[in-house]
């Protein structure tokens, strides 16, 4: 209905998964790594989970657009299946018969696995490499994880045959953390959870998506892009849905741009009123229960601190340990002009954002900065050189980079490269540098351009950060710059 009026020739918040819509955050960009992992990976099983709305299956569909002629994938969108539908769906979608003859009955379950079993044999005889992606994985029922396990059991003496993705929601991690899967989660090789975007994101991320559609203008405020953030939590569906009404509404009224009072108006219609909590009469007896428990809380931590030492930091916990304000202190902000008790917080008051890792020991070694690790039991703050196993959860507080959206390879143009250059500068000027344009002509002032020259310089530089040597400026390289750096980036200025 707009799409005249803004000059557009998509919708650009559909929430369908389009991946040609899809903007890749840092976390994005990160669980899109995961999957990626798939292609070089010899077999196993891999886990991305994230909650409702947060664009799993738009990744997907975005991994599956990119991967080699080489490469077979079987999509399932549909896990409610029992044993045998799940191979016949999986030997459908890589086009192997699984049909019964005219006249006979189904074919069993060893039958199935046999045909499969068989053409994955032949598949990697040819060089070829076969992908079963399950999406909406939570919602398996028990005997079909235990069809998955079996299938990961498909394999020659040195390779796993079939490499299987489980897509779902966080309930995913509970399913298989029970003790009665515990030899499905120790076949995974590699886990993510893709979080929230963060609210410095969201702009990029409506611009990104109205660029697609063939507007870059920008179409809404900073009072609307405010109140559609505090609207959908940093969810990505719902940030579609709350801006198409948004823009909806604009065009309604006739205006060129979305303004707060409309983006509200569009949260109210898209989610609804919030719910109004009734605030119940103290009573004696409620406060004297509080009283009660609040001395019992106490006397536990006073017992636990005197019995066992090594337990204060689980006591620091309930006695204002923060990990966010810790590492704020260690990033030498001021934490008593400013509050940084939360990511949102440090987002709001600080030119750093929270960026969570689910990376190994050696890849948290190289950002050579401090970080926030959680145990299991306690959060503490240690510098990056200090992890000795990997940590269930870790943050750091990083300088997210406006326009940044995926990792920039040789030969391609980027305002990112400028700052790159300085970075990796020799003590002789910038001038001094022979850089190589498209058209083999020696320039002093393409500076934006990725050249070979340069190239070899961040493969040095990557070598010697301990980071894998391939040019591409991607997030772990990003990060090691940075630290590297010590300066606040934002393309165009430095601060």
């Amino acid at each position: 209905m707009y799409l005249d009026y803004f000059n557009l020739s998509r919708l650009p918040f559909s929430i369908a998964p389009d991946p040609e819509l899809l903007y890749l955050s840092p976390s994005h960009h990160e669980a899109l790594a995961h999957l990626n992992y798939a292609l070089t990976a010899h077999g196993g099983l891999i886990c991305l989970t994230g909650e409702v709305g947060m664009g799993k299956t738009t990744l997907c569909r975005a991994f599956i657009d990119q991967v080699p002629a080489h490469i077979d994938i079987a999509y399932i969108f549909n896990p409610m299946l029992s044993a045998p539908e799940l191979l016949q769906a999986i030997c459908s979608e890589l086009e192997i018969p699984c049909e019964a003859d005219s006249g006979e009955r189904p074919l069993t379950n060893k039958q199935l696995i046999d045909r499969l079993y068989q053409s994955l044999i032949e598949r990697y005889a040819n060089g070829r490499k076969v992908i079963c992606i399950i999406d909406e994985a939570q919602s398996m029922p028990a005997p079909l994880l235990e069809q998955i396990r079996l299938l990961t059991n498909l394999e020659t003496n040195r390779d796993k045959l079939l490499t299987l993705i489980l897509v779902g929601q966080p309930e995913l991690q509970d399913i298989l953390a029970q003790h009665s899967n515990r030899q499905l989660d120790q076949r995974i090789t590699a886990r993510f959870h893709l979080p929230a975007m963060n609210k410095k994101q969201l702009k990029p991320y409506l611009q990104h998506r109205l660029k697609q559609a063939g507007n870059e203008n920008e179409l809404f405020s900073r009072g609307a892009i405010s109140a559609i953030w505090s609207g959908s939590n940093g969810i990505p569906r719902l940030i579609n849905s709350i801006a198409d009404r948004a823009l909806l509404g604009t065009y309604a009224t006739n205006q060129s741009k979305t303004t707060k009072a409309i983006a509200q108006q569009a949260i109210k219609e898209v989610i609804g009123q919030p719910r109004k909590t009734v605030a119940r009469p103290s009573t004696y007896k409620g406060l004297v229960g509080s009283v009660l428990a609040g001395i019992l809380i106490l006397m536990t931590a006073f017992l636990l601190m005197s019995s066992n030492p090594q337990r204060i930091p689980f006591i620091n916990d309930y006695f204002g340990f923060n990990p966010y304000t810790a590492l704020a202190i260690e990033k030498g902000l001021d934490v008593d002009r400013s509050d940084l008790t939360s990511c949102d917080s440090i987002d709001k008051n600080s030119p750093y954002s929270c960026l969570m890792l689910d990376w190994t020991v050696s890849d948290l070694k190289t950002l050579n900065q401090p970080l926030a690790i959680y145990s299991g039991e306690s959060w503490r703050v240690v510098h990056s050189n200090q992890v000795k196993t990997k940590p269930e959860q870790s943050f750091i507080l990083w300088q997210p980079i406006e326009g940044y959206t995926s990792a920039v390879k040789p030969g391609e143009s980027h305002a990112l490269i400028a700052w790159v250059r300085d970075v990796l500068a020799d003590d002789a000027a910038m001038s001094d540098w022979q850089i190589i344009s498209p058209d083999g002509a020696g320039q002093h002032d393409f500076l934006t351009y990725y050249d070979p020259i340069l190239a070899q310089k961040v493969a040095t530089f990557q070598q010697d950060s301990g980071l894998k040597s391939d040019r591409i400026i991607g997030l772990k390289t990003l990060l090691a710059l940075q630290a590297k750096s010590q300066k606040v980036l934002v393309l165009g200025e430095e601060e």
